[in-house]
């Protein structure tokens, strides 16, 4: 069963530090190979642990719903995907000093979503065990669309 599902997009720079820390969680016997699922389209170094290229879409929103915890790059479908279902959340946004991006718009997009929801993001994978045991009892502000809201907005301009 999959209790860590680290769904990473289709970005073509490496994460290796990410992939080091969720070795490291199979290193130490805290979570075994077959419990965390990473979906990314590069591997720089061999993870201990299930990973895949590409999900498709009915697969994905399967390992989100019974993931016990989700940790994503900045995606933001991948947030707001966890934030629906009010999964534990932990954002690792990747940094451009490492060469996981072209610049640092993940880190930006990582902050906002920390100020504005109280979620958690891990920027030093050191603190990524910590963190994990923190997520299920971590109450981040619950996500709110606002669909509705713009819906209106644009109505007003129409009209």
């Amino acid at each position: 069963m999959i209790k860590i599902f680290v769904p990473l997009g289709t970005q073509k720079f490496p994460f290796e530090r990410i992939i080091r820390a969720l070795n490291s969680l199979i290193e130490k016997n805290l979570y075994k190979e077959d419990e965390i699922l990473m979906q990314s389209m590069l591997f720089p170094i061999t993870p201990q642990f299930k990973h895949v290229n590409m999900i498709a879409n009915k697969d994905f929103n399967c390992y989100m719903s019974k993931a016990e915890i989700i940790i994503t790059h900045s995606g933001v479908n991948s947030i707001i995907s966890a934030m629906s279902l009010n999964k534990p959340l932990i954002i690792c946004p990747r940094l451009k000093k490492f060469g996981e991006h072209v610049d640092n718009h993940q880190d930006e997009i990582a902050t906002l979503m920390q100020d504005k929801y109280n979620v958690l993001v891990c920027r030093d994978m050191k603190d990524l065990e910590d963190l994990i045991i923190k997520a299920p009892k971590h109450a981040y502000k619950p996500w709110s669309s606002n669909k509705e809201e713009l819906i209106n907005t644009i109505k007003k301009l129409i009209i």
